[in-house]
């Protein structure tokens, strides 16, 4: 703020008022994110001359009404708070549309989201409220802490390009989240939802402050490639799944957490619907999987605040599952991607244009496993892999797509079944070349490009 008011007189005032000011007022003027937008932005063409995507007629506009509200003391939330309105976020009402903090927020939504938000209603605003209050009685020190870096709670359509978005947020929009209304259906999915996207608005604070990656401390440092595949999810046509620094480090945050608070859950409520919250046995898989990343493909991408905080968490991640899986396990993560590609095509209405495509993948796919049961030396060779319920075309009138996933239901209890400790095949095989795991993963990996390819499946 300071260096934006060498430039704009608006700033300069800000800071004025700000000296004299309560520290619920600073909490709500510099946390919220229309402001910092205006002032990061204001900041890159002042000192860098670079083109972000507010024009710094939006900046000034939006630094002058802030100014004049702080004079007036008429600093407030303009839309419904989730609980106390010192530490909890407000919900976005279209109430600043035609101000200079609507017009603002409407550039950034298109620009790094191509979308824009919904009016929430009272039913969504109660259950927001129900998923605060669970939080808040589960783990009141984290979620406090987590919810104080998430000011502005915006729903969006679950149309468009928000489609296949649960929730997300952004590095570059500090300070909001945004959850698809189409899923707050059970008040335990969205306190998960709010509390993984306001961890990630508290580590993205961290950064903004403190040495997490060695590329924040020198500018010249070249990215570090996106070399870590989150094996649990699909490439799709891009390869979304393969993750650099920060977004590694990122879910490695969230997931030590969700291990802790879905544990607490299960523990208080055992009949939450399945769906609803990730088990907490697959939030710790997870965990580990990335703290392992982040010690080998990672370490030398991270600063020393990064290391630490590594460190810690990956303490309390010891302390919550002393047993974990092995150092190098894949199969179990594999597997997970496994069935959450075969529920999307027996949901996918695509499907039906594309039968004889799944069909002669799930062939390729039951071969592979008799190579891989071959080299473990399975003399069944995957009986249990197949049935009459689940091939040929037909025989029990079920769907193409209802066909390829239990034929993939069943391949992987076969392939768990047979795994020794559940997470990997090769001490079956030992000094195979490939070992069994490796060809589990090239086979998951062949059927997803194939899958990410049929338009609209997956």
């Amino acid at each position: 703020m300071a260096k934006a008011g060498a430039r704009l007189s608006a700033a300069r005032r800000i800071l004025a008022a700000l000296e004299g000011a309560d520290e619920d007022t600073e909490y709500r003027v510099l946390g919220d994110p229309v402001v910092r937008c205006a002032v990061q932005h204001a900041l890159a063409r002042i000192t860098m001359g670079s083109e972000p995507p507010l024009p710094m007629a939006i900046c000034r506009d939006v630094l002058e009404e802030t100014a004049h509200r702080l004079e007036a003391g008429e600093v407030r939330a303009t839309g419904p708070h989730l609980g106390d309105p010192a530490r909890t976020p407000w919900v976005w009402e279209p109430g600043r549309s035609d101000d200079a903090f609507g017009r603002a927020l409407r550039q950034i939504m298109e620009r790094e989201f191509g979308g824009g938000l919904c009016t929430p209603t009272p039913d969504e605003i109660a259950m927001l409220r129900e998923a605060a209050r669970i939080l808040g009685e589960l783990l009141p020190g984290t979620s406090r802490s987590a919810l104080s870096h998430t000011h502005v709670v915006g729903l969006t359509p679950g149309t468009g390009v928000w489609e296949r978005k649960s929730s997300t947020s952004q590095y570059r929009t500090t300070g909001i989240i945004f959850l698809n209304r189409k899923q707050l259906t059970n008040p335990w999915w969205v306190a998960e939802h709010l509390l993984h996207e306001s961890l990630h608005q508290k580590l993205y604070d961290f950064r903004h402050a403190h040495s997490l990656l060695a590329a924040d401390l020198d500018g010249d440092r070249t990215p570090a490639p996106r070399t870590v595949v989150s094996l649990w999810n699909p490439p799709g046509r891009t390869d979304a799944n393969h993750w650099d620094p920060h977004r590694v480090f990122a879910a490695f945050h969230v997931y030590v957490h969700l291990a802790l608070f879905s544990a607490l859950a299960e523990q208080r409520e055992p009949g939450i619907p399945p769906g609803c919250m990730t088990p907490s046995r697959t939030a710790r898989e997870r965990a580990h999987y990335l703290g392992e990343q982040l010690r080998t493909a990672y370490d030398p991408e991270l600063g020393p605040a990064g290391r630490a905080m590594a460190k810690w968490l990956s303490a309390v991640l010891t302390a919550l599952d002393p047993a974990p899986p092995p150092p190098g396990a894949i199969l179990h993560l594999l597997m997970h991607r496994y069935l959450r590609e075969a529920e999307r095509v027996r949901k996918s209405p695509a499907a039906v244009g594309v039968a004889e495509e799944l069909a002669g993948l799930a062939e390729s796919e039951l071969a592979a496993v008799r190579a891989i049961l071959a080299v473990i030396g399975d003399d069944r060779t995957g009986e249990d892999c197949t049935g009459e319920d689940c091939t040929g075309d037909g025989r029990t009138g079920l769907t193409a797509a209802a066909t390829f996933a239990d034929t993939r239901r069943r391949i992987a209890e076969a392939l768990l079944r047979r795994a020794p400790d559940g997470y990997s095949l090769d001490p079956l095989a030992p000094g195979a070349k490939p070992s069994p795991d490796e060809m589990v993963r090239e086979m998951v990996e062949t059927s997803s490009r194939e899958l990410a390819a049929m338009d609209g499946v997956v």
